[in-house]
C-alpha cells in the first residue's frame, strides 16, 4: 500500500470546488455571544439527526426517493460545523473541534455533511470588516453551497429556522462579470507597494495567472427560433495583454471616464470581426471562466487555488478581493451596469 506524502497539504477548502451562491440573512443567536466551535458543534448535531431521518414539523426529511442522489451515496456519516479560519492560518487539518475558536476571528462557518461515497460543504462567509454581533445578529451576507437540491433545501431550512434567517439565491446581473474581470486583472497588475508594475512584468503576470480567458455569449431573443444558443470566446494567453492593452488605448483615445479595457477591447474586435454588437441589450454574458476563476451568470463560481510557481501571492491577494466584490454584492451593494444584460 503507497504511503501518504507526509508534506501535502489539503487545499484551502473554499478553492478548487464550484458553488451555488446565495444572499444570507443575518442570522439570530441571541445575547449568548459570538459563534464558536463549541456552540457550532450543538448545531452540528442537531443538523445531522435532521438528515438521519429525523421529524420536522411533521415531514420526514431524511433520504429521497431511489432517484434522488441521495438514495446512491450510501450512510450518513459525519456533520462537522466549524470556524473556517483565514487562509494564512490554514493548516489543512480541522482540528479539535471543541477548541473554542470565535467565528468572528475568522471568515466565517465551514459546514461539511459527509457520506460513504460523497462529501458536500457549505460556507458561511462574512467581509473581513463585518462586526461580530449587533443586537443579537451576526452577519454572513454570502453563502456558498456544493449540495444536491434535496439537501440544500434541507440545509436552508435549517438555517431558516434555527437562527430566524432567509436564504435567496445570488445571481450575478447586468455586467458584473466583465466587472469582477476587469478588478481581477486592475488588481494583478498592481504592486505591493500600490504602484502599477511595468509592461513586461503586466504581461508576464497576466499569463501566468489569468492564463486563457473563456467569455460564453447567449442571447435573449424570445421572438425567434434560437438556433444559436450561445458563443464561445476564447483568448489565448498570448494574446490577453495584447488585449488588454489595445483596450487602454481605446480608452485613452476615446476619453472614457470608466474604461473596461478587457472589456471595451474583446467589444470592438467582436464588432470588427462578427457584426455582433456585445453592448446591445439582447445580448448576455453567461460566463467568464480563467486559470484563476470561473463565474456564471446563473449564480455559481469556482475559485482556482494559486499556484506558488505561477504568481502565488498576486493571485492569492485578487481572489480574496474578488470573494470580499461577491460578499458586498449578497450585502446588497451596488451592481454594475454593463454589456452582459
Amino acid at each position: 500500500m503507497a504511503t501518504e506524502d507526509a508534506s501535502y497539504q489539503e487545499p484551502y477548502p473554499l478553492y478548487n470546488t464550484t458553488f451555488t451562491l446565495h444572499r444570507l440573512a443575518p442570522l439570530y443567536i441571541g445575547h449568548s455571544g459570538p459563534l464558536t466551535n463549541a456552540s457550532l458543534l450543538a448545531h452540528a448535531r442537531r443538523f445531522r439527526d435532521l438528515l438521519a431521518g429525523d421529524v420536522l414539523r411533521g415531514v420526514r426529511v431524511g433520504l429521497g426517493s431511489d432517484e434522488d442522489v441521495l438514495a446512491r451515496v450510501g450512510a450518513l456519516q459525519t456533520v462537522t460545523w466549524r470556524v473556517l479560519v483565514d487562509e494564512e492560518f490554514w493548516d489543512g487539518d480541522v482540528g479539535d473541534e471543541t477548541q473554542m475558536e470565535v467565528v468572528g476571528q475568522g471568515r466565517g462557518i465551514h459546514v461539511v455533511v459527509s457520506y460513504e461515497k460523497a462529501r458536500y460543504a457549505a460556507f458561511l462567509l462574512r467581509g473581513r470588516e463585518e462586526r461580530d454581533i449587533e443586537e443579537g445578529f451576526q452577519r454572513f451576507p454570502l453563502l456558498l453551497t456544493r449540495m444536491p437540491g434535496a439537501l440544500r433545501d434541507t440545509f436552508t431550512g435549517f438555517l431558516a429556522s434555527t437562527f430566524d434567517t432567509r436564504v435567496s439565491a445570488l445571481a450575478l446581473g447586468r455586467g458584473y462579470l466583465t466587472s469582477a474581470l476587469e478588478s481581477y486583472i486592475t488588481n494583478c497588475l498592481v504592486g505591493e507597494d500600490g504602484e502599477a508594475v511595468e509592461l513586461a512584468e503586466s504581461s508576464q503576470a497576466l499569463r501566468k495567472i489569468l492564463k486563457d480567458v473563456q467569455v460564453v455569449i447567449g442571447f435573449d431573443l424570445p421572438s425567434v427560433n434560437q438556433s444559436l444558443k450561445t458563443i464561445d470566446i476564447l483568448i489565448a494567453r498570448e494574446d490577453l495583454p495584447r488585449l488588454v492593452q489595445s483596450g487602454k488605448r481605446i480608452a485613452r483615445n476615446g476619453g472614457e471616464e470608466n474604461p473596461q479595457p478587457f472589456t471595451d477591447a474583446l467589444t470592438s474586435y467582436v464588432h470588427t470581426h462578427l457584426a455582433l454588437d456585445m453592448r446591445h441589450e439582447s445580448v448576455k454574458i453567461l460566463k467568464i471562466a480563467c486559470g484563476s476563476f470561473v463565474l456564471g451568470a446563473e449564480g455559481k463560481a469556482k475559485l482556482t487555488e494559486p499556484s506558488i510557481s505561477d504568481g502565488g501571492d498576486v493571485q492569492r491577494r485578487a481572489t480574496g478581493m474578488l470573494v470580499e466584490k461577491l460578499i458586498e454584492l449578497a450585502k446588497g451593494g451596488k451592481m454594475s451596469t454593463g454589456i452582459d444584460g
